[in-house]
């Protein structure tokens, strides 16, 4: 029988890992464009997810329209906080780990109230020790300060640490301070994807659970697996 994961730190992203945001998303973007007289399509969706999202408005809506679309899509985003709901089967992982007296936290580039509020609506807050957003550090993903404010709370060992995140920045983050990392490729959105750098990369959240009750105790800093 293969040994059990022997990591005691968790650190999850939000959208897009615990939380099916991604829809949301989209159609709030939508709207603000529609609103500014932009043309709003699918080559559009990937820029805006990364951590550049004010460069982007800028790009394509102008610099004024940018920072009044800004303002209006984080109000969008508290506001509809409670539409927004966790992938089927993650509370189930978190009931898991918390079994096994693991150590949890949310790292996170999104805006602290917006991820405060999904966190709460969604019942998830009380499964975390520790939550950094967006808005709590100076440099966002894939910098590491968030993860590192993470571990220094939670005075754990940078060995003990798994990150799980659906983005390249989130791998890229905790392979900078050589935490273990998961690529969350869950959503539909990412199917075609594969991380080069991750440790495993998982497409469905049944696989992960499955993972994290019974996979391989993986090294910080492994090579990188196969995609499962």
């Amino acid at each position: 029988m293969e040994p059990k994961i022997t990591s005691e730190t968790w650190v999850f992203d939000l959208d897009g890992t615990l939380v099916d945001s991604f829809a949301h998303y989209f159609r709030c973007l939508e709207y603000i464009f529609e609103k500014y007289g932009v043309a709003f399509h699918e080559g559009l969706r990937y820029p805006a997810l990364t951590d550049q999202l004010m460069l982007f408005l800028r790009e394509h809506l102008g610099e004024i329209n940018a920072e009044l679309a800004m303002a209006e899509l984080r109000e969008i985003s508290k506001t509809d906080a409670t539409e927004i709901l966790p992938f089927p089967g993650v509370v189930e992982i978190l009931e898991t780990l918390k079994a096994r007296g693991a150590r949890m936290a949310v790292w996170t580039n999104r805006d602290f109230p917006s991820a405060q509020a999904i966190l709460e609506h969604s019942g998830l807050s009380g499964y975390f020790d520790a939550f950094i957003s967006g808005s709590c550090v100076t440099d966002r993903k894939p910098h590491p300060e968030g993860l590192n404010r993470i571990i220094e709370t939670l005075e754990c060992d940078i060995e003990s640490v798994t990150m799980v995140g659906d983005h390249e920045h989130d791998v890229l983050g905790a392979k900078s301070v050589t935490a273990r990392a998961v690529r969350a490729s869950w959503h539909t959105y990412w199917e075609i994807e594969k991380c080069a750098h991750a440790d495993v990369q998982f497409y469905s959240v049944t696989e992960f659970a499955e993972w994290v009750e019974n996979g391989p105790a993986l090294k910080a800093g492994a090579t990188p697996a196969e995609s499962h």
